[in-house]
């Protein structure tokens, strides 16, 4: 399995191989740690050299207090990174974007025209509801396929207002 820690703002990839040999970033150590008591204190012994650590394990981070300094460290499984890299990456509507009323109001501009150019978050449709004027923006850069409203039409919710391709 392997793991990638950071510790400021630096990563490091660690594979845990076998008992007592991890590799960090490519480079194998011999490693072993001990639980000192039933304390949060450990023995680290990496390729013979000996570090007394102090473990406390916070929100999704672990500090560790050792005579080198304190060290705040993120450390997440290569399986979980992925997944939630995923989870973060936009992902650009596909098809046809139908921009709808989330409420009824009435139309109060709309600048835009069927086979206009749009960019992502140029505004296609103003919408006054509820004495409130909101702004409707393309999702993403596109062609508008059709303008279904003009000014001073009145709308019902989810009533397509603007579709882009």
């Amino acid at each position: 399995m392997k793991y990638i820690a950071t510790i400021e703002n630096k990563e490091y990839v660690i594979e845990i191989n076998r008992a007592g040999e991890v590799t960090v970033n490519g480079v194998p150590h011999t490693v072993d740690i001990q639980s000192i008591g039933r304390s949060r204190l450990f023995s680290l012994l990496v390729d013979g050299r000996s570090y007394d650590v102090y473990i406390d394990e916070q929100e999704e981070r672990y500090r560790l207090v050792m005579q080198e300094g304190i060290f705040e460290v993120k450390v997440e499984d290569e399986r979980t990174r992925r997944l939630a890299g995923l989870q973060r990456a936009p992902v650009a509507p596909a098809g046809e974007i139908l921009i709808k009323a989330p409420m009824p109001g009435v139309v109060v501009d709309v600048p835009v025209v069927a086979g206009q150019e749009v960019a992502a978050g140029d505004r296609v449709v103003v919408l006054e509801s509820m004495k409130m004027q909101n702004e409707f923006k393309a999702p993403c850069a596109g062609v508008v396929h059709s303008v279904r409203v003009k000014p001073g039409d009145r709308v019902d919710q989810h009533q397509i207002l603007v579709t882009i391709g």
